[in-house]
This record gives C-alpha cells, structure tokens and sequence, in this order.
C-alpha cells in the first residue's frame, strides 16, 4: 500500500503561488505591505488545504475511506480537528470539493461548442474537452474514482450529483433548440450522461489504459442519428 500512498501524494497538486516583492520606501509603501500580509494568509491557507488533501488520499489508500477518521486526517496534516472543518465541512467534501469547479467548466465547453455546433453536435464536442481534461489528469481522476468505489456513501453520493451534469445537457439543449420540449431535452440529457458513465466506468476498469476520447466517441455514436428535437 505504500507505492500507492507515495504515488496519490505525487498526484496531488501544489498550489502555485505568486511571488511578492518587498514593500519599496515611497509614501506609499505601507499599501504593498498589507497586500503583502494578506497573500502570506491566502499562501498559509492553500498550504493548509493542500496538506490536509495529501494527508486524507493517503490515508485513505492505506486505510480505506471508511476506516479513516477527520481526526486522523487532522493529526497527518499537522492541524487541529477544528482547523479541518474551516476548510473541508465533511470527510466526503475532499474527494468532491472540485466537482462545481469541473461541473462549470463542462458547462463553458458547452456555451463554446453552441457557439459553432448545433443539436448534439455541441455536446459531443464538449464531452470530447472533458474527456481530453480527464486524461491530462489521468492518475489523479483514476485514484480519486478508486476511493469513490470502494464506498457505497460515496458512491451513491457522486450518483446524486451526476443530476447536475445532466441538468447542465440538458440546459444547453434547450438554449440550441427553442421548439424543444423541457422533458424531451432532461430525456436526451440523460441518455447522453447515461452513455458518459457507462464510457467512464469502462475505463476506469482499464485503469485508464484505453483512450477515454475514443471510447467516448463511440459511445456518442450511437446518438448521431438521434431523431428531430421538436416534440
């Protein structure tokens, strides 16, 4: 368990920082120092959150997710079990912390695919910039679902927020097609994401080894001959 507690730790990543220059003697030096003072506290708060993320994937590659306490957690990152809940409201809140960050860039893939395609065309495309997205990330993505799955509180969790992926299909589907139907966009929404999760959890399987842009290509091949949206 060790090579894969060392290998999460690698996958993590450092929170880049900017560099700070020292105040200069002007009249008005005192602005740069109080800019200064509240970088240091971001940087200590980033260094803090880091800390307590390397320590959580570690322990839960050694322990497993269910074994492993916030106050474990806690004591690996050096903080307190109070100092926990200013940055992470629950257990579960590390591994799921950047979902409304990925869910939001998925829905900016999609505003710019409906800029140049139309019907599922544009969901297709930004489906692709996910996937080309998750396999940049691959080991982390894949050490993350390895955790999620060996849960069944989380993974019924991530289940529950799989709605929002499809809300965000659906969403667009309606803003491409004006004659369509709110139950008929929810419908080919949730067919999409269906042959989206079915495509991850194939590769997921494969550890990753297979192309996930290709698999999930095929997969939306199959809605390339979707019926007309009007209805």
């Amino acid at each position: 368990m060790t090579g894969t507690r060392d290998h999460l730790l690698n996958e993590m990543p450092d929170t880049p920082f900017a560099s700070h220059t020292s105040p200069t003697p002007t009249s008005t030096r005192e602005v740069p120092h109080k800019l200064s003072i509240v970088a240091l506290r971001e940087r200590k708060k980033d260094q803090t959150r880091d800390a307590l993320a390397r320590a959580a994937f570690a322990l839960f590659a050694d322990k497993g997710y269910e074994a492993t306490t916030v106050a474990e957690i806690a004591r690996a990152a050096n903080v307190s079990r109070r100092t926990f809940f200013r940055y992470y409201a629950t257990k579960d809140a590390l591994l799921f912390v950047d979902n409304s960050d990925r869910l939001g860039r998925f829905r900016e893939f999609l505003d710019q695919a409906r800029q140049q395609r139309s019907g599922l065309d544009h969901i297709r495309t930004a489906c692709m910039e996910l996937a080309s997205e998750y396999m940049q990330h691959r080991d982390r993505v894949l050490a993350r679902a390895r955790i999620i799955d060996s849960s069944s509180v989380l993974a019924k969790q991530e289940r529950q927020q799989d709605v929002q992926w499809e809300e965000a299909i659906a969403d667009s589907l309606l803003a491409d097609n004006a004659g369509m139907s709110r139950r008929r966009a929810r419908t080919l929404a949730a067919a999409t994401f269906g042959a989206i999760r079915a495509t991850l959890a194939e590769w997921r399987e494969a550890e990753g080894r297979i192309e996930l842009d290709k698999l999930l290509s095929e997969a939306l091949d199959l809605f390339a001959r979707a019926p007309s949206f009007q209805a």
